[in-house]
């Protein structure tokens, strides 16, 4: 291909689309946030591998040190992979094709900075990758390309992130292919689709037993594996999360009487760890993280909860954060 480009980035969502592009040929120059984890390293040790000039950029002197930068590579592109700051307005326009964010949701109907999270604790049926021309606006600007995918109901956030990064891959391979042969034509977002959802807080990560039905808490279970190690309740004052669960089929407990949600029912090696729901409805606890480590559900018994324990919140959920889930797109400040 004959274009140069250039990649901003930070989450592991990023992976598959940079390490072909630095083997491509084409990558002028990666740059990231400050800081230093797993993926950080990744990139940074695969910029070595190939050759490709690499650098950290702080926020606070983002304008002048992005500006030099482009300045320096001179790219046709810059690529935007989950870079966690806004860029500038006035450096927006001095690539020829500008700055085009991979942003990892429909939309504009999930803008903001984690809408895997949101995706799937809605239980929605569709997620996908929508890849957008950058403007000084938040998840704004019009559309080039769009690939959707099906979420299952069997979808951890982590798993999410694995089928989304593939997808950044081949619309990456179909960006640049458009770019080159002038053949994407932008389409301004549909402004009556709007929808934006903030970076989850504790309460959005706690099980509120009284409130939720077994499919809800189930379907947090998941949108909280792995980052925030599950969906958070407690017992006498003992936090844990819930790192994966079962709706069991309520006629099977359509005989024993209705018992308070959060109720524990059952917990042994055979049945597992049964907890009453709103509606009748009972949920399997399959996996449990503490701070021990992780358990199958029935194992709580070790920690002294039995039939009839009744599991809820706990008052440290209300006034702390949770552990960060990662910021998958580039407007996440």
């Amino acid at each position: 291909m004959n274009i140069r480009v250039a990649i901003l980035c930070n989450d592991r969502l990023c992976l598959p689309a940079v390490g072909w592009l630095l083997g491509s040929g084409i990558t002028a120059a990666v740059a990231m946030p400050a800081g230093m984890h797993e993926t950080q390293m990744m990139v940074q040790q695969q910029c070595r591998q190939f050759n490709i000039p690499f650098r950290f950029f702080e926020k606070e002197m983002l304008e002048e040190a992005l500006g030099a930068w482009l300045n320096q590579y001179q790219p046709d592109v810059v690529l935007v992979k989950t870079f966690p700051w806004r860029i500038p307005a006035s450096l927006l326009h001095i690539p020829k094709h500008g700055f085009i964010n991979f942003h990892y949701a429909p939309l504009p109907a999930f803008r903001g900075p984690n809408p895997l999270f949101w995706m799937l604790r809605r239980q929605e049926k569709t997620g996908g990758v929508t890849v957008h021309v950058m403007d000084k606006l938040f998840d704004h600007g019009p559309v080039l390309l769009q690939q959707s995918i099906p979420i299952s109901p069997d979808l951890t956030y982590g798993w999410f992130c694995t089928q989304l990064a593939y997808s950044g891959l081949q619309l990456t391979w179909n960006l640049l292919k458009g770019l080159q042969e002038g053949t994407l034509h932008p389409i301004p977002q549909d402004n009556s689709l709007i929808a934006w959802y903030p970076r989850p807080t504790a309460a959005d990560v706690q099980i509120l037993w009284n409130s939720m039905t077994a499919a809800e808490i189930r379907a947090l279970t998941l949108a909280c594996n792995p980052w925030n190690k599950g969906a958070a309740t407690s017992w006498n004052n003992w936090m844990f999360g819930v790192t994966d669960a079962t709706v069991l089929d309520a006629s099977v407990h359509s005989n024993e009487q209705p018992k308070m949600p959060g109720t524990v029912l059952a917990s042994g090696e055979q049945t597992g760890l049964l907890v009453s729901c709103l509606h009748g409805e009972v949920l399997r606890i399959n996996i449990v993280y503490c701070e021990e480590g992780f358990f199958p559900g029935f194992r709580l018994h070790s920690f002294g909860i039995r039939p009839g324990c009744v599991l809820g919140s706990h008052p440290f959920l209300q006034t702390n954060s949770p552990s960060n889930p990662p910021s998958v797109n580039q407007h996440s400040s």
